[in-house]
């Protein structure tokens, strides 16, 4: 390979990871918003595209429609969305673009706060929570544009604002029904209890040459 080459394909590949970190966080300010319909747009319509939430996994050409749509937006009972507040941050970016410039995996450590009126307790309380998760993502190169082929969020806590996560989560929303409903349950959450064990945590991505598998995701 020719200087000139070699530097083109380094340009590339950290044009690539700008790129990639910028979907990442447009997703999150969509996501505050509660704009999910503009997600959709950054994710691949493969056949084979997989996005899996705490609550289900959803996979399909039409995936991040009934995910983001179907679900986060039409499949929750209808609720007051006033003083409701969802941020998560992207921490501990680790993005490793592959030599061939064709697909690339990517990690994030994702500490949350969130409020939301908790609809199926009673009296629809508006509570404030901590809400900590892991992203692993796969991204694939699509007529010169990056779309996340492969996406999990994986739940760590969710844990009452004022106490330690250790004391039990809060009461979970019912997963969504209907058209948003996911099509099977997830399978590769791993929560945190008082007597887990750490070593079963996922490892950020390593440098590679080509996609060889796809990642079970």
């Amino acid at each position: 390979m020719t200087d000139i080459a070699a530097l083109e394909r380094r340009i590339s590949r950290t044009e690539a990871y700008i790129e990639i970190s910028n979907i990442m966080g447009r997703i999150e300010f969509l996501h505050s918003a509660y704009a999910n319909e503009p997600i959709v747009p950054y994710f691949s319509t493969r056949p084979d595209t997989v996005i899996e939430l705490p609550f289900g996994r959803y996979t399909g050409s039409d995936a991040a429609q009934r995910c983001f749509v179907g679900a986060l937006d039409e499949g929750l009972p209808p609720r007051d969305l006033s003083g409701e507040y969802v941020e998560h941050l992207l921490s501990t970016p680790v993005i490793e673009v592959a030599d061939d410039l064709e697909t690339a995996k990517a990690a994030w450590i994702t500490p949350g706060a969130e409020a939301h009126h908790l609809g199926w307790v009673e009296g629809n309380p508006l509570h404030g929570f901590w809400y900590w998760g892991r992203y692993h993502l796969v991204f694939r190169k699509e007529d010169g544009a990056w779309k996340i082929w492969k996406y999990r969020n994986s739940l760590t806590f969710v844990a009452d604002y004022y106490k330690s996560f250790t004391d039990g989560s809060l009461p979970r929303p019912p997963a969504p029904i209907g058209n948003g409903g996911p099509d099977s349950a997830p399978r590769f959450q791993v929560e945190y209890t008082p007597s887990w064990d750490p070593k079963e945590l996922v490892h950020a991505p390593e440098p590679y040459a080509t996609l060889v598998y796809v990642p079970l995701l």
